[in-house]
């Protein structure tokens, strides 16, 4: 059997995580905070029969990498929706543990815990799920991360006071996180650390860095790459049967 056919299979396995990946991409390009993901492909040299002296190099997907690039912000007025900075993101517990996300729309619930619009339990500065004090009502978020209010239930006006602050980080790799899901990003190993002065924009939130038209575009090519390699494959599989039946017996 011809070398070529390995590395044929290979680009064509590559090709079709990509098609996966992209898939993926373009059905949440109206998600709020998601992160597109991008194969990672390495170069791989291999024996090919068992033969030191015949190796072959090929393409293979390594990993998939988070992409940290900031998506558009829209402007919603709600003085509990925030956009983060670039590389910032926001801490929240799970059953599975603390993750992170961008999607940064929160809501305070029937028991005072902040959450996410997914449901998730923010997490403060100091490691634990952000509970507000009974009967306070009309937060709002501040640059800084911090949560403050300024109403309280039993009347009466008074001037903002800061109840807590977000978690927000920062890792020195982005592209080492993983997705969990649309929103949730898991550490991978990655080490968290807190970010340094973050000036969120509140009133705004960040959408999805998948555009429509360019997933769209890399799912078209992807598709015809494919279809490129599997026309090789086919090609070498008929050279190889050629070979066998053309070859007289002895």
């Amino acid at each position: 059997m011809s070398d070529g056919i390995y590395v044929a299979l290979c680009g064509a396995l590559g090709q079709n995580s990509l098609l996966e990946t992209t898939a993926n991409n373009l059905a949440n390009t109206s998600t709020d905070g998601y992160q597109r993901l991008r194969p990672v492909f390495h170069q791989v040299l291999s024996s090919v029969g068992g033969a030191a002296s015949r190796r072959t190099s090929a393409v293979t997907v390594s990993s998939m990498a988070v992409d940290p690039e900031v998506g558009a912000l829209r402007t919603t007025g709600r003085q509990m929706d925030a956009a983060l900075p670039a590389g910032t993101y926001l801490a929240v517990t799970t059953p599975r543990g603390e993750r992170y996300t961008r999607a940064a729309s929160l809501v305070v619930d029937g028991h005072g815990a902040v959450r996410t619009a997914q449901g998730h339990v923010v997490l403060n500065e100091l490691n634990q799920p952000l509970v507000l004090p009974q009967g306070i009502t009309d937060v709002s978020l501040a640059v800084n991360g911090e949560i403050r209010s300024g109403t309280a239930v039993n009347g009466g006006m008074a001037p903002p006071v800061t109840l807590s602050r977000l978690k927000l980080v920062t890792f020195q790799d982005p592209t080492q996180l993983r997705n969990e899901g649309a929103t949730l990003l898991t550490p991978n190993g990655a080490v968290p650390t807190l970010a340094r002065d973050p000036v969120i924009t509140v009133g705004s939130l960040e959408g999805s860095n998948a555009t429509t038209v360019g997933a769209m575009t890399e799912l078209v090519t992807a598709t015809r790459t494919f279809e490129a390699f599997q026309r090789v494959i086919d090609t070498f599989r008929d050279a190889d049967r050629q070979a066998v039946t053309s070859v007289p017996r002895p």
